[in-house]
């Protein structure tokens, strides 16, 4: 079993160390988010939220001579974001939306009223 700990989790596979890191971050950010959520919202989600799935280069690509590389991200979060499911170009266009996200709901007050 792989820990949930990012920390505890090393890069394997085709992804590079800076794809390890924006990746640990990314999921860092969101754990964080959903934390405070749940600590001071009102706790109502999906049940897929924090989903992270990656997009990788196809067959037809990789047979021209690309090296196999992610092309896009998806987030689900119904919570976090403005829709359930995002999807992004590239790991840092995801991890500039999570930043944003994260902000905002770290900004948050817990006493709001609406």
């Amino acid at each position: 079993m792989i820990s949930g700990d990012p920390e505890e989790q090393t890069p394997c596979g085709p992804f590079s160390q800076s794809e390890m890191k924006i990746l640990r971050e990314l999921q860092r950010l969101l754990d964080e988010a959903y934390g405070h959520y749940f600590a001071f919202g009102d706790g109502y989600c999906k049940s897929s939220e924090g989903y992270m799935g990656l997009h990788f280069n196809n067959y037809f690509d990789r047979q021209d001579g690309e090296p196999l590389r992610i092309k896009g991200v998806d987030v689900y979060s119904y919570v976090l974001g403005p829709h359930r499911m995002h999807n992004f170009k590239s790991l840092s266009e995801a991890l500039e939306a999570v930043r944003k996200w994260h902000a905002r709901e770290m900004a948050s007050d817990s006493e709001e009223t609406w």
